[in-house]
């Protein structure tokens, strides 16, 4: 695997209205990708997007010559309240290259990562964030 998957609990942003633009009704996260994507800013990490996908959003990133998916999603405790678990999948971007032969991947202390959970660790609102 080339990614590393960081999980959190909040309120904070939507997990109850289905937005009409949504691909799929399970498509939750514009609101967070939006909030994270200017917090990278605030990071001086380059963002761009976000767009939806069928199972939530992606915001593609770039840091210290690396490039990255950042894939959001969520899943409320019950339908129809915006208490829920929420999942950021950090993906390194690598060539047809760096894969074939292995190399490139993303790592445990992956700079990327530690500026996200930073991020998220020191947002009132947010907790449990760990790693899975």
């Amino acid at each position: 695997m080339n990614a590393v998957h960081l999980l959190f609990r909040t309120n904070l942003f939507n997990l109850s209205k289905v937005s009409e633009h949504f691909i799929n009704p399970c498509c939750f996260g514009e609101d967070l990708a939006r909030w994270l994507k200017s917090r990278l800013a605030d990071e001086n990490i380059e963002t761009s997007g976000p767009y939806q996908e069928d199972w939530g959003w992606e915001l593609p990133a770039s840091f210290r010559n690396d490039s990255y998916y950042v894939c959001v999603s969520g899943n409320p405790d019950v339908p129809g309240a915006d208490e829920g678990e929420w999942r950021i999948i950090v993906e390194k971007r690598r060539s047809i290259w760096k894969r074939v032969t292995g190399k490139g991947r993303i790592e445990a202390n992956d700079p990327l990562v530690g500026r996200i959970e930073a991020i998220l660790s020191g947002e009132s609102g947010i907790g449990n964030v760990g790693r899975e």
